[in-house]
């Protein structure tokens, strides 16, 4: 798992929480209802992708249509399996060097796991795996037979229907396909932030 970090003043850092806590009990009744699945708009680019280049290339080659629902229990039951291990706060490892070592952060796992995969529908996400978390994390959504899945092998065996997860887990920011970059809605936070701390510095670190 990893932190989002954002380096600011106390000050500017206490005005940018009130507001985000402000925006969250905005949404708080709708919090235990299912999501409404936020698959994106089309991005022009996003924060992260200085740091993009191993998934960029993993997912520019993915190449079947549809991977079967078997290979990818198979699959993240594999990359479950891999020892937790950090390798670098922003940049993925390789799936080569996380095959080799069975182990991995979050980013390598879902890396690993969509080059394993194969499957063009693939998309690799940044986000928070609940909204109350400090952390970011990293996985992948799938498209099966006409329905998304999340796929966590760092912290699931199995592929999570999409619909069914609450708006208090799996919230995207930021995700990366074949076809392109999409923005998801929770980064309005992110957003605000840049709009209003000027000179602040987004870095991804990790702690398991």
């Amino acid at each position: 798992m990893e932190f989002l970090e954002i380096r600011i003043s106390p000050r500017k850092y206490m005005k940018l929480l009130y507001f985000a806590l402000a925006l969250l009990a905005a949404q708080a009744a709708s919090f235990a209802r299912p999501a409404n699945l936020d698959l994106g708009l089309p991005a022009a680019g996003t924060p992260y992708d200085p740091y993009m280049s191993p998934v960029k290339q993993v997912l520019t080659h993915l190449e079947r249509q549809e991977a079967s629902m078997d290979e990818v229990r198979y699959f993240m039951h594999l990359g479950r399996s891999f020892r937790y291990s950090f390798t670098s706060p922003s940049v993925a490892a390789t799936p080569e060097e996380t095959a080799a070592t069975h182990a991995g952060d979050c980013k390598a796992k879902a890396l690993w796991l969509a080059d394993q995969l194969n499957d063009d529908s693939v998309r690799f996400v940044i986000g928070k795996a609940r909204v109350t978390s400090q952390m970011s994390h990293a996985w992948l959504m799938w498209q099966h037979d006409n329905r998304w899945y999340i796929l966590d092998c760092t912290n699931n065996w199995d592929p999570i229907p999409a619909d069914r997860v609450s708006t208090r887990e799996y919230i995207p920011y930021y995700s990366f396909a074949k076809t392109g970059e999409y923005r998801h809605r929770a980064t309005q936070i992110m957003t605000a932030a840049a709009g209003s701390v000027a000179g602040s510095q987004v870095a991804i670190a990790a702690n398991r």
